[in-house]
């Protein structure tokens, strides 16, 4: 039995991906195959998601052969559900929350009110945690 994740790969590589460029030194950039390489993500998938973080003003680029990525954005601004968010994540803790769809017993449901407390509780926590509480200093290669 395969258990469906609350986080796709690639969210949780974006969240990665963004917490490793925070770490790195203001000025200083990394190559899409470095970092790639570093955090054990495909060049080319690395590559997809810093360009999804790109187009939203997260990150941005030099061009070239000795070009590379950097964190564009402030760290302590930017939050995990900003990140997710950018990636696509959608939270909807049952079936019967979603838009467009009737559930007959949704009026005095306890179920339905819960989930829509925790749902709103999980989404408040991931806009409070910022990327630079969890910068992958470890990973960090100083010169």
């Amino acid at each position: 039995m395969r258990i469906q994740s609350f986080i796709s790969r690639e969210q949780d590589y974006a969240l990665r991906i963004t917490a490793y460029l925070a770490g790195l030194k203001k000025g200083e950039f990394v190559s899409v195959r470095n970092m790639a390489a570093t955090l054990r993500i495909s060049q080319k998938f690395a590559s997809r998601i810093a360009h999804k973080l790109k187009k939203a003003d997260i990150t941005d680029s030099i061009q070239g052969k000795y070009g590379g990525v950097f964190l564009k954005a402030n760290p302590q601004k930017i939050s995990m559900w900003d990140v997710l968010n950018i990636i696509g994540f959608k939270i909807k803790f049952n079936d019967c929350m979603c838009e467009n769809v009737f559930c007959e017993f949704e009026l005095g449901c306890k179920f339905h009110s819960f989930f829509v407390q925790q749902e709103q509780i999980f989404m408040d926590t991931l806009k409070k945690q910022k990327i630079s509480d969890y910068i992958l200093h470890h990973l960090i290669k100083t010169s």
